[in-house]
């Protein structure tokens, strides 16, 4: 599916986390006071009400950036006054990495419509990739929720990986791994890092060599009837200006008090004061129960589309208007540039476009 069309609004519910993953994007050190790390209802509840007046949309999103099922009863608080809200029947999203109780589980089957859970597939990938953070292996409990979800078919569930080097080749293991639960949606990425660090077991690979062995077992795995997908073939499907619904964009409410364009924009200024703020456009007044909206920022940041970019980084290139410059928010982290482009995102989708059918019907799902 054209990655844009996912109208979304987005929760950071807490910056805590029960896993220590080894590739973790999140900022690693970073000391937050404890009135940052879990999100405002109040703030929650005001960016639903300007949600539902000027979008149009009742799909809400519970992500990070740490794991969402840590704050449940903030998430069944917000669910219940979207419901009282909303003018139209509400879409509820999670994106959590399955380490949570029966009791999260029983509540997320009746009302969540759309799941996913982080799992790097083989027991062996998960327990050394995504340990609990207290350094105890997490795939049991990971593959119970997946077993039991995977029954539930009156929701769309999937899993989505994060490929290292000790599955760069044979990326048909995950899909051998979830196949034997039923698992329909796959969704992966390899693991990408901020320029700073260097480590090379998780972070050094090739890109073509990620690339083929991607081509290979999406391939594979269609015809097992498993959607094997990625950021870099979203929009396949379908033309598009831009790559996702970050440029448009649609909000996500961080812990501080801010709302981004992108799930790379994760707290305000105090936290995070380098070029990351370009995908921040709001902030919460709590004293006069308002957010506050920056139209320069947001002018800027739906400048990233396929017009502009083909006059920059990306002239000359045929398949723009199938990525319109990929990932708003790797792109930005790499360059710094709100029209930069990542390069090795560039060199994988190029290499993908030019051996994939494109234009050939709307992707079944749409992960991020």
């Amino acid at each position: 599916m054209g990655h844009v069309r996912k109208h979304a609004l987005s929760f950071f519910l807490t910056t805590y986390c029960n896993l220590n993953c080894i590739y973790c994007y999140a900022y690693k050190g970073l000391k937050l006071e404890k009135k940052d790390r879990i999100l405002d209802f109040k703030f929650a509840k005001r960016g639903m009400d300007d949600f539902f007046r000027d979008y149009g949309s009742a799909h809400l999103r519970f992500y990070g950036v740490g794991e969402p099922t840590l704050e449940f009863e903030l998430m069944k608080k917000i669910s219940d006054y979207a419901r009282k809200k909303a003018t139209k029947k509400v879409t509820l999203e999670l994106q959590s990495n399955g380490v949570f109780n029966e009791e999260i589980a029983d509540w997320v089957k009746d009302n969540i419509d759309i799941l996913w859970i982080s799992c790097d597939g083989p027991k062996e990938i998960q327990n050394y990739q995504r340990p609990t953070i207290t350094n105890k292996p997490s795939a049991d409990i990971v593959e119970s929720n997946i077993k039991f979800f995977s029954k539930q078919k009156h929701m769309q569930f999937g899993v989505r990986a994060t490929i290292t080097p000790a599955l760069m080749e044979n990326q048909m293991a995950i899909v051998d791994y979830f196949k034997q639960f039923d698992i329909k949606y796959i969704n992966v990425h390899p693991a990408f890092v901020s320029v700073e660090d260097d480590r090379e077991h998780v972070f050094v690979w090739d890109p073509i060599v990620f690339a083929e062995n991607f081509l290979k077992t999406h391939n594979e795995a269609k015809e097992l009837g498993i959607f094997y997908n990625s950021l870099y073939i979203a929009n396949f499907d379908e033309k598009t200006r831009h790559a996702c619904r970050s440029a448009i964009p649609y909000p996500q409410l961080t812990t501080d008090g801010y709302v981004s364009c992108c799930d790379f924009g994760q707290f305000g200024p105090k936290y995070s004061p380098g070029p990351l703020q370009q995908l921040v456009y709001g902030e919460y007044i709590p004293e006069q129960d308002a957010i506050i909206y920056d139209e320069d920022k947001i002018h800027k940041i739906r400048s990233r589309c396929a017009e502009n970019l083909a006059k920059g980084p990306c002239k000359g290139c045929e398949y723009i208007c199938h990525c319109s410059g990929g990932c708003l928010g790797q792109a930005l982290n790499e360059t710094g540039d709100i029209l930069g482009m990542h390069e090795v995102n560039c060199e994988i989708t190029k290499y993908l476009a030019q051996r994939m059918e494109l234009n050939k019907g709307l992707h079944p799902v749409v992960h991020s």
